[in-house]
């Protein structure tokens, strides 16, 4: 029977790696429907004129193609966090996370998630620049709670920079 106290660091090392590979999926699958849509956009614009589309069709690709980026974009950042803190979590199960190493991840991750949210807000901006009906920023924007997040990230790099010199400290008196 495994020990009660590695099962919340298993299923946290899961959920990680899972949530790697489905940002890593969902930002190609993005990049990939924005390209598309924007070497298909002449065709898919005369379609609609002909079937009688009322709306400004033309308006609406450049900035439909650059949330798509931008989500792309976000998507790819968080696939990188999610890489950085299941590294993490794996020097955590072998027993040594206090190391220098760990304190850089948690600091990058930490500018991932400004980056995320200056992405994001960019995106909700690019997003409100749509016709009126068009609007797909919704969720798009600058979130406290994702500012919060890096802080803490940043402080919990400072924690286990300390830790590891006084870890280094002890082991240089005995």
């Amino acid at each position: 029977m495994p020990d009660r106290t590695t099962i919340p660091l298993k299923v946290s090392s899961f959920l990680v790696k899972a949530g790697h590979l489905l940002t890593a999926l969902l930002s190609i699958g993005l990049l990939v429907v924005a390209i598309l849509l924007a070497i298909a956009w002449p065709t898919v614009l005369s379609e609609a004129i002909e079937q009688g589309a009322k709306a400004k069709i033309a308006d609406i690709q450049p900035w439909t193609s650059l949330v798509l980026l931008g989500a792309s974009l976000m998507l790819y950042l968080a696939a990188r966090m999610f890489g950085r803190l299941g590294t993490v979590l794996d020097s955590v199960s072998s027993g040594d996370p206090f190391t220098a190493d760990n304190s850089r991840r948690l600091r990058h991750i930490g500018w991932l998630m400004i980056a995320i949210q200056l992405v994001g807000g960019i995106v909700g901006w690019i997003g409100m620049k749509l016709p009126t009906g068009n609007d797909i920023s919704t969720g798009f924007d600058l979130n406290f709670s994702g500012i919060l997040a890096a802080l803490l990230a940043f402080v919990v790099a400072q924690l286990f920079e300390k830790a590891a010199a006084m870890r280094e400290e002890l082991e240089g008196t005995v």
